[in-house]
């Protein structure tokens, strides 16, 4: 599908509801990784929340941010963001298929003090450097320490910024690969969509090169390429993917049988094949 052309509705977060708004922006921002956050209060009660307004940020030090928002309905704190402000601890695990049930009965609205790791049925795995505990059944566990916290209103839906230093990870050596990376298909994550929706993340893999060099880009693919109504962006994007742009010589005819060609080539990931489509050699 392409929108290039499509009719665009405005919003505008001064005048539409903010529940209008943030129906929106989950729907649209989307996947999100989902963080299972384990806090804990200064008295020792255990809390377990998900939440995906999540995401991490750079290595060195590593940081991770996630936002507890006041609760669209009442406007009250998280007891995940009061946790953590008294203790300035907690460990983030990420979600796997397998869980999905489970993190969705700890995301019920129950009472402060009420620990959600019994409700779901989730298992405490110790912590190494801080005092919540992970949870045993994911494969990724860090184990994080708050660096600042950003409150932005105060009242139903605003955001608060928890930005929190990584201290410590947990790898399930199931998951890993050779090369210590993460294994994408074996950890099986699960993120959030708008609404009740899910997807399962290993259901959507693909690849996709990761350019070391400078690439030729579409600006430098001939005239008669950039301007095809066959070739979408998408097919120009990956013609374009090359340090160097084949030469196509100038007497060439049939545009269109050689462009829908090349299409049917690029659909299956096929480059070199589509430039020979296009006339080279």
């Amino acid at each position: 599908m392409r929108f290039e052309n499509n009719l665009m509705r405005a919003f505008d977060p001064d005048i539409i509801p903010y529940h209008e708004i943030h129906r929106l922006l989950v729907g649209g921002v989307a996947p999100r990784p989902i963080a299972l956050v384990s806090s804990m209060d200064k008295n020792g009660a255990s809390n377990l929340s998900p939440f995906s307004f999540f995401n991490v940020f750079g290595v060195n030090p590593a940081v991770l941010c996630f936002s507890p928002a006041y609760s669209g309905k009442t406007g009250q704190p998280k007891h995940t963001m009061l946790n953590i402000l008294e203790t300035r601890e907690c460990t983030v695990s990420i979600v796997t298929y397998e869980m999905v049930h489970q993190i969705s009965l700890a995301s019920a609205p129950y009472e402060r003090g009420v620990d959600e790791f019994t409700k779901s049925g989730l298992t405490k795995r110790p912590s190494v450097k801080v005092a919540p505990p992970g949870v045993a059944e994911s494969p990724f566990v860090l184990e994080a320490r708050l660096l600042h916290h950003i409150d932005f209103g105060k009242t139903h839906g605003s955001a608060n910024l928890m930005i929190c230093e990584v201290v410590m990870l947990h790898v399930s050596e199931a998951v890993l690969t050779e090369q210590g990376g993460v294994d994408p298909l074996l950890i099986d994550q699960v993120a959030r969509l708008g609404g009740p929706y899910y997807t399962r993340a290993k259901r959507g893999i693909f690849a996709l090169p990761q350019p070391g060099k400078p690439l030729a880009g579409i600006d430098r693919l001939p005239e008669e390429i950039r301007s095809s109504p066959i070739l979408t962006g998408k097919h120009l994007a990956q013609l374009a993917s090359l340090e160097e742009i084949p030469e196509v010589p100038n007497d060439l005819s049939n545009d269109e049988v050689r462009h829908i060609a090349a299409r049917e080539h690029l659909e299956q990931g096929d480059v070199e094949g589509a430039w020979r489509a296009l006339g080279t050699s």
